[in-house]
């Protein structure tokens, strides 16, 4: 009994215990990369007669090596070109 108590316990121990394979791989810097952080977007339908949708955004970079941050702004009609968080502008 207290061989299997022991045994257990030891279990419990080893994983509770941190490992330093768990880390998280860090990713590789690209330097032509200004990586979208922050981006408002909002839409204005158009007239009867043109009835297309023109997606106005408002968003901020910043690339990762330099640390340089921008403002910038982005009109299109196509909604899978607004710029997203996470990406590459």
């Amino acid at each position: 009994m207290k061989k299997l108590l022991l045994s257990a316990i030891i279990v419990i121990a080893m994983s509770c215990s941190s490992n330093s394979d768990d880390a998280p791989a860090t990713v590789a810097e690209d330097c032509n990369c200004d990586r979208v952080v922050e981006a408002t977007t909002f839409n204005v339908v158009g007239t009867p007669q043109n009835p297309a949708i023109n997606y106005y955004t408002a968003y901020t970079t910043i690339n990762d090596c330099t640390g340089v941050q921008r403002e910038r702004n982005h009109t299109t009609t196509v909604a899978s070109e607004i710029p997203k968080v996470g990406q590459c502008r």
